[in-house]
Formats: structure tokens, C-alpha cells, sequence
């Protein structure tokens, strides 16, 4: 019992260590969506602000590839239900020999290689997305998107500390674009 006791209150001191609040310089915000109507699908061109914290700078430079996710949903006339949803993924990686920063898109290939991370992350600061979506009813719409870390994709010993630490958290809240198609 006494163990019990004693474990719990190191838990309880370790997590309240974590969350000390401070001046926060990081984290992960969408400024602006726009969204123009094509052929079954929609272009949507998002301006976002990205900022690593030092501990996650500090780990890209010691080799580990960070995952940033973007997640889109499209609902129609206020309606929670998801009409149609989108992920992308970003890695980000150091390249210690070269001293470059390269980013890479999951599922399709692209490379791209920077000097600095500040040009890498202002590359992912302005995207164009082309979301399926088939035939679309003229209406009301929804878009929301988020951005975060991808915790998950980490290596399984960095996993469990991320989820207590503060400087680990830089996901956006959902942003609710509203827009309108006319026939």
C-alpha cells in the first residue's frame, strides 16, 4: 500500500513538473484558408504558422525525423458528420553531414533540401491542396483543418515522455473555414 501511495505521488510530482507554464514561443497555427471550386474536387490554399520548440529542435538535430500532420475535413451545412476528410503528412530531418534540413511528403516522393529549418518550415507555411470530393450540391460548407506534431510517429522511447511535456505540444485547435458553392 505504501508503494502505491509513494508511486502516486511521484506521478503526481512529475506531471506537474511537465506542465510548468511559462512564455510560450512554439506551436502551430492556421492563419488563413481559401478554397476555389474545381472539377470534383476543391483547391484550398492554407497560410500557416509553424514554430519548433528548442527541445524539438534539439532532437531534429540529433537525428530524429519529426512528422507534421495536417488534417482537413470538409462538412456540409453545419453538420458534424464528415463529408470528406484528407491527412497529409510532412518529415522533417537533419542531414548532420551536409548540414541541411530536408523535408520530405508522405506519398509522394518529394524531396526537398534546405540551408536552414526556417526555410524548410516557411515551405510548409503556405500550401496548396487539391481535396477530392466528387460532385458537390451548391450549399453551405464547412472546411476545418488542423495541424500538429504527429507524437506517434516519434521513436517508441520519446513517445510517453511527449505526452506529459509541454514543449512537446504544438498542435493547433480546429479552425472552421465557412464558404459557400453556388451552381
Amino acid at each position: 500500500m505504501r508503494f502505491c501511495v509513494s508511486l502516486l505521488s511521484s506521478v503526481v510530482i512529475f506531471l506537474a513538473g511537465c506542465s510548468s507554464e511559462g512564455a510560450v514561443d512554439y506551436g502551430f497555427s492556421i492563419n488563413n484558408v481559401s478554397v476555389s471550386r474545381a472539377y470534383q474536387s476543391l483547391n484550398i490554399h492554407l497560410h500557416q504558422n509553424l514554430e519548433l520548440s528548442q527541445q524539438a529542435r534539439e532532437a531534429l538535430e540529433h537525428g530524429v525525423t519529426l512528422t507534421i500532420r495536417l488534417e482537413v475535413e470538409l462538412h456540409k451545412d453545419n453538420i458534424m458528420i464528415v463529408d470528406r476528410q484528407d491527412i497529409r503528412r510532412f518529415q522533417l530531418r537533419f542531414l548532420p553531414l551536409s548540414e541541411r534540413y530536408q523535408l520530405s511528403r508522405e506519398g509522394t516522393g518529394e524531396l526537398q533540401t534546405f540551408p536552414r529549418l526556417r526555410h524548410l518550415l516557411a515551405a510548409i507555411d503556405d500550401l496548396n491542396i487539391q481535396l477530392s470530393t466528387g460532385p458537390l450540391l451548391a450549399g453551405s460548407y464547412e472546411l476545418r483543418t488542423r495541424v500538429r506534431l504527429d507524437e506517434s510517429r516519434l521513436p517508441a522511447p520519446m513517445q510517453l515522455p511527449t505526452w506529459f511535456s509541454s514543449s512537446w505540444q504544438h498542435n493547433s485547435e480546429w479552425s472552421v473555414w465557412p464558404f459557400i458553392l453556388s451552381v
